[in-house]
Formats: structure tokens, C-alpha cells, sequence
């Protein structure tokens, strides 16, 4: 019984060490985490939008950004949002250019499967957005030809659907954030 306890003590004191030192290892990388974090939600939003000059919140919605130029003119919304992929949620950024089309987007982080979904982040999948509307379609076999079509992912449809769930949702959804706000300043609907 004696070693019973000692073993249990001792068990619950590398226990207790191991805990502190993973909580005192994550209170010093949190920062420096968050801070990486947005420095690349920054970058990507100015890759896709880059004749923005600054980025603001757009009304209240934290996950829309509009672009402003030097003098302060909408040029562009950024939205930051996720789909459920193949491995788990894919985090995006997706540019709309102030012609209302799609500039691009950027993969912020993804859990996809090496060499299959995650060449998500690849441009030659990244590039096929620019200049499309929504819905788009996902083509398999790299037969897209039409003006709202990108092709598959070789291995990885999943992950080409997911990503453009993603970008789809997040048109519908800056579409009636913006309609509603033009109804709110008295404009036509």
C-alpha cells in the first residue's frame, strides 16, 4: 500500500510540473502567436487587395474589412472565413474587388492532408478566383473552361469544394451585409 501512495504522489507531482510548465510555455508564445496570426491576416488582405492603403472594420462585422485608398475611398472588402475541408476547418481570406468580383484568395491555415488538399495554398489552384462571381463550380479533371469554374485539386475534390463553400458563403454574405447597409443609408434596394 505504501508504494501504492508514493507511486500515486509521485505520479501527480510530474503531473502538476508538466501542467505548469506547458500553461508557463503558452503564456509566453500567446503573443507572439496572435501577433503572427495578424500580421498574416494583414498581409493576405494586402496581397488581394493591394491598392488599398489601410483596412477597417466595415460596420461592425469584425470578419469584413473594406480596403480605403490614400484618400480614404472603398476600393475593396476583405472577409476572413473558414469551411470545413477533408482534415478540418480551412481559414481563408477572400478579396472582392470594388467591381464587386472576386480579387483572389489567400489560405490562412488548413489541416489538409500533404500533397493532396493542402496545395490549396499552391497559386495555380489560389489563382483560378480572380475575376470570378459566384456560385462557382468545382470541375474534376481540369476541364473548367466556363467563366465561373475552377478546376479540382487532383486527389483532393473535398478540398476543392470546402474552399469554394468558403468563398461562395462569404459573397452571399458581404452581398446582404452591403444590401442591408444601403438600406440603412435610405438607398434603393
Amino acid at each position: 500500500m505504501k508504494d501504492f501512495i508514493r507511486l500515486a504522489g509521485t505520479l501527480c507531482a510530474i503531473t502538476f510540473i508538466a501542467a505548469a510548465l506547458l500553461g508557463g510555455v503558452n503564456a509566453l508564445t500567446e503573443d507572439r502567436i496572435a501577433a503572427a496570426k495578424e500580421e498574416k491576416r494583414q498581409s493576405a488582405m494586402k496581397a488581394l487587395i493591394p491598392e488599398a492603403e489601410s483596412f477597417e472594420v466595415f460596420e461592425g462585422h469584425e470578419d469584413i474589412f473594406m480596403g480605403l485608398d490614400a484618400q480614404g475611398q472603398a476600393v475593396g472588402f476583405c472577409l476572413n472565413t473558414a469551411s470545413a475541408g477533408y482534415g478540418g476547418d480551412i481559414e481563408m481570406m477572400v478579396g472582392i474587388n470594388d467591381e464587386l468580383k472576386l480579387a483572389g484568395i489567400e489560405i490562412l491555415s488548413n489541416s489538409e492532408t500533404p500533397g493532396l488538399g493542402a496545395n490549396c495554398t499552391k497559386p495555380e489552384f489560389k489563382e483560378q478566383f480572380a475575376g470570378l462571381t459566384v456560385p462557382i463550380t468545382v470541375v474534376k479533371g481540369g476541364g473548367a473552361n466556363g467563366e465561373n469554374e475552377v478546376n479540382a485539386i487532383t486527389g483532393a475534390t473535398i478540398t476543392s469544394r470546402a474552399v469554394v463553400k468558403g468563398v461562395d458563403d462569404a459573397c452571399e454574405y458581404l452581398n446582404q451585409v452591403l444590401t442591408e447597409y444601403i438600406k440603412s443609408q435610405g438607398g434603393a434596394e
